[in-house]
């Protein structure tokens, strides 16, 4: 039914109709905007449902894959023991063929003017290894770390002066200040010292030596420079001086420590041997006695007095055969003791035992000194 235009009621109505169908579609519009609002929220949720989640994996955990590449290597009957390992190895090591050297030692870097005790000198040396600045090789040798190895004297090109500091070839004269470094010095061994200690080049040793050239002569057998006062007398043994010293293990060729002649004919330092001499009186590479057997007579008379008035128990007797290591004769059958065993020849209680012959007291002898009762 049309409205009358001439009717005003009927206009208004028309009117009230049209604002109640655009309400309607008002709310219409405000419902989807609802829908859309609500889609948004679960896809947050599914979302934040997904981040909790772990990823899914995209290729095998790479010990695994090689655990399982072993295993197949293992299984295949077609290689041979070493080509297994081969293979192996390479696979483990990624495919390098080769190991990644060792990183050099780091060296302590020293101060320009090095302090050296051990010579007196107005110049430090450029250690030619390292190039770092010491105040002589036996200082690079001590404040070096482990695994780096010492100086060599001979490949010595460069010194600084003290004075200037200044970096020069090697010489015994500073080219700037014009200061001299020592009071000796040897351009073969490159080295610079007071005369105090009288230093000399031997040219059979190769090097340095102190004492004062007039006072020593080299010996070709033993390769060393010798006392004149013992030149005569001294024992030669061939390359004698060419080992280490048997306390210290130091070479005692090249030590600056001087070195002793024992009676035996065996070499030692002789600071070693003083510290040795107080507690045996035994060389320590043949076991000879190293003093005279006339200073050792009333020792051994002593032990043997202390023997006599101390017998062995019964139940502790033996009888061995022995053999002396300062003249070298065997003895059999003597009576064993535990302050030692007297060689019948010189005397001496510097004996071992070879073999023990008989334990237990003599037959014919009882091992009790009473009898009990029955």
């Amino acid at each position: 039914m049309s409205a009358d235009p001439s009717n005003p009621y009927d206009q208004e109505n028309e009117m009230d109709l049209e604002e109640d169908a655009g309400s309607d579609d008002e709310d219409i519009d405000v419902s989807d905007d609802d829908d859309e609002d609500l889609e948004d929220e679960d896809d947050h949720e599914d979302d934040a449902m997904n981040a909790d989640e772990p990823p899914a994996p995209i290729e095998e955990d790479a010990a695994l894959a090689r655990r399982r590449a072993i295993q197949e290597i293992m299984r295949n009957t077609a290689m041979t023991q070493e080509d297994k390992n081969r293979a192996i190895q390479n696979l483990m090591s990624g495919g390098r063929t080769h190991v990644a050297p060792p990183a050099p030692p780091v060296l302590a870097v020293p101060e320009a003017n090095a302090a050296c005790v051990h010579y007196e000198r107005n110049c430090n040396i450029v250690a030619p290894c390292c190039d770092r600045v010491f105040g002589c090789r036996i200082c690079h040798d001590e404040l070096s770390p482990t695994g780096h190895g010492p100086m060599n004297r001979f490949m010595i090109r460069e010194v600084v002066c003290k004075n200037c500091n200044t970096r020069q070839p090697a010489g015994n004269q500073c080219i700037t200040c014009q200061t001299v470094f020592g009071e000796y010095h040897c351009n073969i061994c490159n080295l610079w010292m007071s005369m105090s200690k009288k230093p000399f080049h031997c040219a059979q040793c190769g090097f340095c030596r102190v004492g004062g050239v007039e006072a020593f002569r080299h010996c070709s057998e033993c390769c060393m420079c010798i006392s004149v006062s013992v030149f005569n007398t001294h024992q030669c043994f061939r390359d004698k001086y060419k080992n280490n010293c048997p306390v210290c293990r130091e070479d005692m060729f090249s030590s600056r420590q001087s070195p002793q002649d024992l009676p035996c004919g065996h070499a030692i330092h002789a600071h070693c041997f003083r510290k040795l001499a107080g507690f045996d009186y035994r060389c320590p590479i043949c076991k000879k006695t190293v003093v005279s057997q006339q200073s050792m007579a009333a020792a051994w008379e002593a032990r043997a007095r202390d023997i006599a008035e101390h017998p062995m128990p019964s139940d502790l007797m033996r009888i061995v055969d022995i053999m002396c290591n300062d003249c070298e004769t065997k003895s059999a059958n003597r009576d064993w003791h535990f302050l030692g065993i007297q060689c019948p020849r010189c005397n001496s209680f510097n004996t071992v035992v070879e073999q023990v012959v008989s334990a237990g007291p003599p037959q014919g002898q009882s091992g009790d000194a009473t009898s009990g009762s029955a």
